[in-house]
């Protein structure tokens, strides 16, 4: 059973009214904007107070943004979240309590040294008219690097019941090994996910899936590396290409998919890819780190683009490792705004990709790791993209640690503005969420964070916690003082889930924190917990 905080119970007479959070970032242009959150502004921030906290067992790697579903049976709401044990959670969104859970098993593989089991990678996705709920596993039979099977699970909502499970990986070839690490997502009568290897071991197929969501079959499968007639066919047996961005594929507003794609797998000799696959030293060919609009069907590329980042140094393995993130600016042509490990972040006119980024911003070092994960977030009110500042540079060459937001069109488009805060992840490891952006003009962001004496984030380290952080969504200003709005005993890769009066987030070890504006739920303490016992589980 998972470790609940108890909160007193709402004064009588006190009614909350949810809207559906469907999936990652909210909907599926991934912007984490949800019109339903006028309620939190810069002013309305001094009365969000904590009102319950509960964790997951044994939540290592809990890489879900909770999804938040309205009115089922006598819940105003349930929230679903799930991690590393391959276990999803449902819980009341008003108590916290656990309504029910459902165990897929897990996945083990070999990283550094350890044997590493791993369940559900990412995101779940709701459909609010069938209601069921769209999970991801993966499984193999607990050998590091056996073959594995990797699922699309539909669930009773209700209940968790499983009502049926698709494996988009059948059929894998000689020493394939794949992962699902991606957010579901819910389009054109389609589920899809995409695949990508487990701490790149050779071999594995970067793909993009689709189920059908009616009757829960295998649809279709874009591959990125290993050619199906869909690209380079002097390049039809490689490895890689992973689709591994935590909010998988989103979808423009004809209905095509987007996607961002790792590396070609370049690992040589017995280590590397072995027959049927081929062994390369081009990290882009094919698909691989490419930006790539495809047809709904998945049956056509219809543009890509490798936009042509500089390695640095050492710097190799720079997928591009985030979610294409789809808005409009106010006057502008739709835009995809797209990050990765390179430290650039792209803006991409949607009708000419292949024509390469039509705006570039270098805000960090390249990076193999950990620091550059992650996605923008956009607003349609301020018409601004917004983009996490994880690491800075040395002699000030790109701007310190912290936010910013882009403006404008093209060429034309500038920063309007960067907040520096919280600690450098090149120091302190882990990485930023990201942002939430609320109706009222609120973004929020988490970065690591060791909370200090004075209610701040160390600048040395944050290896292990978190910290929830608010900001002005026009002017970047700090709010609540300049301090996080809740620290936390491990670090927040997810993005906060925001509706109505209410704020759930979760850091990577499975904590999950409800906040409020409604003063009818009474605060309780945060009570950080105290640094977990770290998971030996290295991202890459």
């Amino acid at each position: 059973m998972p470790t609940s905080s108890p909160s007193a119970s709402p004064k009588p007479g006190a009614t909350v009214a949810f809207n559906d959070w469907t999936t990652y970032g909210y909907d599926n242009a991934r912007d984490g904007f949800n019109p339903n959150t006028a309620a939190f502004t810069p002013t309305s921030l001094a009365q969000l107070h904590l009102a319950w906290k509960t964790s997951i067992p044994n939540g290592f790697n809990t890489l879900s943004q909770p999804v938040l579903a309205s009115n089922v049976g006598s819940h105003a709401g349930l929230l679903f979240v799930g991690g590393g044990t391959g276990i999803e959670y449902a819980y009341d969104a008003l108590t916290g309590a656990e309504v029910w859970s459902r165990s897929f098993g897990q996945e083990t593989f070999a990283c550094d040294g350890s044997n590493v089991p791993f369940g559900i990678g990412g995101t779940a996705a709701y459909d609010s008219t069938n209601h069921v709920l769209y999970v991801s596993s993966n499984v193999n039979n607990g050998t590091a690097g056996a073959p594995a099977q990797n699922y699309i699970n539909e669930l009773n909502v209700a209940d968790g019941s499983l009502v049926a499970s698709t494996n988009i990986t059948p059929n894998p070839l000689a020493g394939e090994v794949d992962f699902s690490h991606t957010a579901l997502t819910l389009a054109n009568g389609l589920v899809y996910a995409g695949t990508g290897s487990t701490c790149d071991i050779s071999s594995w197929r970067g793909r993009v899936a689709a189920v059908n969501a009616g009757g829960m079959t295998l649809a279709n499968t874009f591959f990125t590396a290993y050619d199906q007639g869909q690209g380079d066919t002097s390049s039809a047996a490689l490895s890689g290409g992973g689709v591994w961005g935590w909010g998988g594929v989103s979808i423009d507003p004809s209905g095509n998919v987007w996607t961002a794609v790792g590396n070609i797998d370049v690992t040589s000799g017995s280590n590397g890819p072995q027959a049927p696959f081929v062994q390369t030293t081009d990290e882009h060919a094919a698909f691989g780190e490419h930006v790539v609009q495809i047809s709904p069907d998945l049956s056509t590329p219809l543009q890509k683009n490798y936009p042509g980042f500089q390695y640095g140094g050492s710097s190799v393995d720079l997928d591009i490792s985030g979610t294409p993130v789809i808005g409009s600016p106010m006057g502008c042509d739709t835009m995809a705004a797209v990050q990765g490990k390179s430290g650039y972040l792209y803006l991409y006119d949607t009708t000419g990709i292949s024509n390469g980024p039509v705006s570039s911003f270098k805000f960090t070092s390249s990076s193999y790791n950990d620091p550059n994960l992650g996605n923008p977030g956009f607003s349609p009110l301020t018409g601004l993209f917004y983009a996490s500042q994880s690491t800075g540079v040395s002699g000030g060459v790109e701007p310190a640690p912290g936010m910013l937001a882009i403006s404008g069109c093209g060429a034309s488009s500038s920063i309007a503005w960067h907040t520096a805060f919280g600690p450098d992840s090149s120091v302190s490891g882990g990485t930023r969420s990201m942002p939430t952006i609320t109706a009222g003009g609120v973004v929020f962001v988490a970065t690591p964070c060791d909370r200090d004496s004075n209610g701040g984030c160390t600048g040395t380290d944050g290896k292990y916690g978190g910290a929830l952080w608010a900001l002005d969504a026009n002017s970047g200003v700090l709010l609540n003082g300049g301090t996080p709005l809740i620290t936390c005993g491990s670090t927040i890769r997810m993005g906060a889930t925001v509706d109505g009066d209410w704020l759930y987030v979760i850091d990577n070890g499975g904590a999950l924190y409800a906040m409020t504006l409604d003063p009818s739920f009474p605060a309780i303490s945060n009570n950080v917990r105290v640094k977990p016992a770290l998971h030996p589980y290295v991202w890459r």
